[in-house]
């Protein structure tokens, strides 16, 4: 199932939003590389058991899954959570794009509205030390803010940043850690609201990435 997607999961999409002092404006859709383009695509075949504890394997260079525009895949774990309290996962990247998104799904759910469809919390980091959260909706990524630099992050490959979400009940938002240290929060503050639902991966590949001649390789470690 192919959708479409503008998202800003550093697959080159232009963000509208605020930087991150904790209260987004209204989210916008967003186009552009480290985002993916205007498909998405659930493919759980591509996110596979990597056989340690919590770990799964997303390694793909296969040209159906490349676009000059990019492309978002993404897969659940088949685990959920009512109501979300916390997640941390280990995101590894092994080779591919260094301005492509890879990261985690939370609260996803299937609203069985048409007009708004699968629907779920998206936090995305790149190989160039930067991140980006937002919603999916309807197979259009609506960013809460743009890409931003953290120092929180370690650049490059094989460095396994940690990302942690954390639901503050007493303040009504996320917090995001970024290798154990806070990084902002967020709220999710347009319909529909995540807070609850299954948990997941994406990962982003970039009209940067050269398929079949390199592979875009990602390792998620549950934490």
């Amino acid at each position: 199932m192919k959708n479409r997607i503008e998202g800003c999961l550093c697959l080159g999409l232009v963000i509208l939003s605020v930087l991150l002092t904790g209260c987004p404006v209204t989210p916008t859709p967003a186009t552009s590389s480290g985002t993916g383009g205007e498909d998405i695509a659930e493919v759980g075949e591509l996110f596979v058991d990597g056989g340690g504890p919590g770990e799964v394997v997303f390694l793909t260079n296969d040209t159906a899954w490349w676009s000059p525009l990019g492309y978002t895949l993404w897969a659940l774990n088949g685990t959920s959570a009512d109501p979300f309290s916390e997640r941390e996962v280990k995101c590894n990247k092994v080779s591919g794009s260094d301005v492509a998104g890879y990261g985690i799904v939370l609260c996803h759910y299937d609203s069985g509205d048409p007009d708004t469809g699968e629907t779920m919390l998206v936090v995305l980091i790149n190989a160039s030390a930067e991140y980006i959260v937002g919603e999916v909706v309807d197979d259009e990524f609506f960013p809460f803010f743009p890409w931003t630099d953290s120092d929180n992050l370690l650049d490059g490959y094989n460095k396994g940043n940690r990302i942690r979400v954390v639901w503050d009940n007493s303040e009504s938002n996320y917090q995001l850690y970024l290798n154990d240290v806070l990084e902002t929060t967020f709220l999710d503050e347009e319909p529909p609201l995540h807070q609850s639902g299954a948990n997941g991966y994406l990962v982003v590949i970039s009209p940067e990435d050269s398929f079949p001649q390199e592979s875009v390789h990602v390792i998620f470690t549950e934490l």
